[in-house]
């Protein structure tokens, strides 16, 4: 939805899910954060709640509740926030706003619109516009403009906010622009621009895990002209009999567990693995499963040396009687980069310990009785992935020996992820 000038914002929105309206927004003054509330026909009949911290009920749920589930739709980057309100003629702080005006396509199945809109929605008044390699390669031009490191300016990989990306729907074997409330099936991002090569770096560190068995977002790297980004599919997207792109419900853990995203890592006030296995247990339709999935979650970001595994980079999906762990996503080794003033760490601790060189055989047993696995089936994983990660990293490397880049990383990346991989099992 475009909006060229400024406009009075409304004090209701309309929440859809599923294509179906199942809910309100609404709030009584333009400073002030919205309440929620479910329509009495979906408390009703409904079946799958926005979040676990907004479950189906007749009560509506106050500003401080709902608050996390909508700052998790936007984008945390102070700067797009801020080119996002410019734009909309609202300002960067201002969910209510933003997602009147940009609502019409969120992550999950979930959707925001006016009221007088509804029919446009429901109409599906959308449309799919064809994209050319040479009008995406330049959306990725304009994203890439600072020059880039070796070196990592602070502990967290995502650098204080979120990497710079777009979204896409592949349709028929070619790339389209998805306008109105239409949905995308892919996103493309060009890798964080102040770490050299790091789309190539996630693509292979995915790939790697990919091969060890760990459940991973499907994703590839692509040339789009001269340009090159990881091409990540939509796990929240499907496509129907029809051809149709159709939505499944999402939301990260950080959602979940009620914090902003300034508090997805555990460091700053974030969920901990006990939070996150106590909202498996609370919502998910395989419990043993799931369990097995944050397990991997936890243990693959110790094996690749990834700082940024933290709540909002996993998470579940919701549907009609079932939820479960989606496939992880965002997942990238720091040990290619310098980290001269940084102790490294991971995002969520191992039995109470972040950095990397403090976690042994003690606190992973630890983490095991939190996850209610045994410690020796937590160990022999931890034991496989080590062992096989270095290899199966070299192995994507290879793969992609065409990108640029390609030789860098293996330089830098090789020696260091196998002498890590070594002390992670010396230390079992």
């Amino acid at each position: 939805m475009a909006v060229q000038k400024a406009m009075a914002m409304p004090d209701e929105l309309l929440v859809l899910l599923y294509s179906e309206v199942v809910g309100v927004l609404r709030r009584d003054r333009a400073d002030r954060d919205p309440s929620f509330t479910y329509l009495p026909e979906y408390v009703r009949d409904g079946s799958v709640a926005l979040s676990a911290r907004l479950p189906i009920a007749e009560t509506p749920y106050q500003p401080e509740r709902v608050a996390p589930f909508l700052a998790g739709l936007l984008p945390e980057n102070r700067d797009t926030r801020e080119q996002w309100a410019r734009r909309l003629g609202t300002v960067e702080d201002d969910v209510f706003a933003m997602l009147s005006l940009m609502g019409w396509d969120c992550p999950g199945a979930v959707q925001f619109c006016l009221p007088d809109d509804l029919e446009k929605l429901s109409d599906r008044q959308s449309s799919y516009e064809p994209v050319d390699e040479a009008g995406i390669a330049q959306r990725l031009r304009n994203l890439v403009a600072d020059p880039a490191s070796w070196t990592m300016p602070n502990e967290h990989w995502s650098l204080g906010g979120q990497q710079e990306k777009f979204a896409l729907a592949s349709l028929a074997g070619g790339w389209h622009e998805a306008r109105g409330g239409a949905a995308t099936t892919h996103i493309i991002k060009p890798g964080i621009k102040a770490l050299h090569h790091q789309a190539l770096v996630e693509h292979v560190t995915m790939a790697a895990a990919t091969t060890l068995g760990v459940d991973i977002a499907a994703n590839q790297m692509m040339r789009f002209e001269d340009q090159w980004a990881i091409v990540v599919d939509r796990f929240d997207r499907f496509y129907g009999d029809d051809g149709a792109v159709l939505r499944l419900h999402q939301e990260d853990f950080c959602q979940a567990l009620g914090r902003l995203p300034d508090r997805k890592y555990e460091s700053r006030g974030g969920p901990t693995l006990a939070d996150m296995v106590r909202t498996v247990s609370q919502q998910s339709s395989n419990r043993g499963d799931d369990l097995l999935a944050l397990a991997d979650f936890l243990i693959i970001n110790v094996i690749a040396g990834a700082p940024d595994g933290h709540s909002k980079n996993i998470s579940m999906l919701r549907t009609p009687g079932l939820n479960w762990i989606a496939p992880l996503y965002d997942l990238a080794t720091g040990l290619a980069y310098d980290t001269d003033h940084v102790e490294r760490s991971v995002a969520v601790s191992v039995g109470g310990e972040r950095r990397l060189s403090r976690i042994y055989a003690k606190q992973w047993n630890k983490a095991a009785k939190v996850l209610g696995l045994p410690e020796e089936a937590v160990r022999a994983r931890v034991a496989q992935l080590a062992t096989g990660f270095a290899d199966a990293f070299q192995s994507a490397l290879t793969d992609l020996r065409d990108a640029p880049g390609a030789d860098e990383v293996a330089e830098r990346s090789l020696p260091v992820l196998k002498t890590h991989c070594d002390q992670v099992l010396g230390r079992l």
